[in-house]
């Protein structure tokens, strides 16, 4: 298994270093890198002010698990990791030890202080907030919401900056190219491209002639459009009308080289559908009995159903402001709508909203795109961060060669895994330069894990397929990828991706073909 050779091969470097101390801080980073790959893949929501990253992690999460504003609000690096409870903990920039705090004070160390010196001195200090949180989402991932990169405040880009391991100066400097702490990335825009969010997909690809982000690319990154709610009025399907705008921005930009889809999400929406009460689902249900079109009418004009005499309304004042609030007039009106048809209950409605949100597609998109590949992205990014190993140190020149001996014991997995060759084909496939037919394009992806590792999924098959079948399959795709491979109107790029898919073939048909080893699970062994 790869995980299995990946280690041995930190094993092996962290012998060559043995005991001595002059390679402490290779031990220690060496000891970093293998822990990463154990541990979750850690994804950054990156964006712009105010384009609705917390509100995007809130909705990924079900609940209200970070703080949420109309303005400028997020101070500090929010890193939510999965714990059997909620927990906050504080890390510093100055070397001060983590500090443990109550979850209530969540809030006030993360929203920007207006008038207290000595808290806005504490937020200064801080580097980032550490938040366990029960919910299951999070034994696959870590999601970190990040302070928006085009801040006013200069210390948030830098607190973003910092924990994506990035320059802490100009944001489109040269120095983006260096690895980031983030295994995957989701960009964040809000509706629209402006011309801020341009300079955004700059930054990551390094399109103004800087490196860009390591490791940055369609294999890694995801794009959400959110508050597509907002197109509502003057959409009825705001969501329908999002995807039209995320199919045009696609082709912006140079987006379509660094995202590998861009998902339009009524965010607002998903993020309200998972912290639904009763109290909620009743006072909905009140302003269901309107007529559709006066509701809609209503809600439009929000002030003042929010805080308005509506004396032929069931719903007082106040709860009319806190439902606008969280859903919003588009959600509020689908939330009728779905009530009229049957979801009358908290758990029907929540999983209705969430489903027309676009956010449980949308999880279910990080959780297959990125998770059947999290082993080898998170491998490749330690690979990355250890071609640095030699420089880590000054010293002599025995000193540098060991250095470079335990790097190159892990960095030579990238030529010895094909594992990687499949990783290089497929960004090759995203950026345009394998060209091949769409059938043979998509079993490219197939084969290469998009889907998942266990033989049926990678050949196409059903579940219940037994390896006499899935051997017959293999054997003829392997044929057919030899047919491509020899084909001499393929060149360059695209013919080094049916040499490699070839061989992707080539290791499936030995795993199917070994004694006992039909059907056997898991990907690369």
């Amino acid at each position: 298994m790869l995980h299995d050779r990946a280690d041995a091969a930190f094993v092996a470097a962290d012998e060559l270093l043995g005991m001595s101390e002059e390679f402490d801080r290779a031990r220690a980073m060496l000891a970093e890198q293998r822990a990463r790959i154990a541990a979750p893949l850690r994804i950054a929501l990156v964006g712009r002010v105010s384009s609705g990253k917390s509100t995007l992690a809130n909705a990924l999460l079900g609940g209200d698990r970070v703080p949420t504003g109309v303005e400028e609000l997020t101070y500090n690096v929010n890193w939510l990791r999965h714990g059997p409870s909620r927990t906050l903990t504080v890390h510093f920039t100055d070397g001060t030890p983590p500090q443990r705090r109550d979850i209530d004070e969540l809030e006030k160390l993360t929203v920007r202080a207006r008038g207290t010196p000595e808290l806005a001195a504490l937020l200064r200090r801080i580097d980032y907030l550490e938040i366990t949180d029960p919910h299951p989402y999070l034994r696959a991932f870590d999601l970190v919401d990040t302070p928006g990169l085009d801040s006013h405040f200069g210390e948030d880009s830098a607190n973003t900056l910092r924990f994506l391991a990035l320059d802490e100066g100009d944001v489109r400097a040269a120095t983006l190219g260096q690895a980031a702490k983030a295994d995957a990335l989701v960009l964040v825009f809000a509706r629209g491209l402006a011309s801020s969010e341009e300079e955004l997909l700059r930054d990551f690809t390094g399109a103004d002639g800087g490196a860009g982000v390591g490791g940055a690319g369609p294999v890694t990154t995801v794009g959400a459009l959110t508050k597509v709610e907002l197109f509502w009025p003057a959409h009825d399907d705001p969501v329908a009308e999002g995807r039209r705008v995320a199919g045009r921005l696609m082709e912006a930009a140079g987006a379509r080289r660094l995202l590998y889809d861009l998902c339009p999400l009524a965010s607002l929406v998903g993020a309200a559908a998972g912290s639904c009460t009763d109290e909620d689902v009743a006072d909905l249900t009140a302003l269901a009995a309107l007529p559709p079109s006066d509701l809609a009418d209503r809600v439009y004009f929000g002030a003042e159903f929010a805080a308005g005499e509506m004396p032929d309304v069931p719903v007082r004042a106040a709860r009319r402001r806190a439902l606008h609030g969280r859903f919003g007039g588009y959600g509020i009106v689908r939330a009728a709508g779905l009530i009229r048809a049957g979801a009358d209950t908290r758990a029907e409605l929540g999983a209705e909203l969430y489903r027309v949100s676009g956010l449980a597609d949308f999880r279910a998109l990080l959780a297959d795109h990125f998770g059947h590949r999290a082993e080898l992205v998170k491998l490749a990014r330690a690979v990355r961060q250890l071609r640095a190993l030699p420089d880590l140190d000054g010293g002599s020149a025995r000193t540098r060669a060991t250095l470079r001996g335990a790097a190159a014991a892990v960095t030579r997995l990238e030529h010895a895994e094909h594992a990687f060759a499949e990783l290089a084909v497929l960004r090759g496939h995203y950026s345009g330069a394998v060209l091949l037919e769409p059938s043979d394009a998509a079993d490219l992806l197939r084969i290469t894990g998009e889907y998942g590792h266990d033989p049926h999924v990678l050949l196409d098959l059903p579940a219940d397929a037994h390896g006499p079948d899935l051997l017959a399959r293999a054997r003829e795709r392997l044929t057919h990828w030899a047919v491509l491979t020899a084909d001499p109107t393929y060149s360059g790029a695209t013919r080094r991706a049916c040499q490699v898919v070839r061989r992707s073939y080539e290791v499936l048909v030995g795993r199917l073909a070994g004694p006992g080893r039909y059907g056997a699970p898991g990907p690369y062994a």
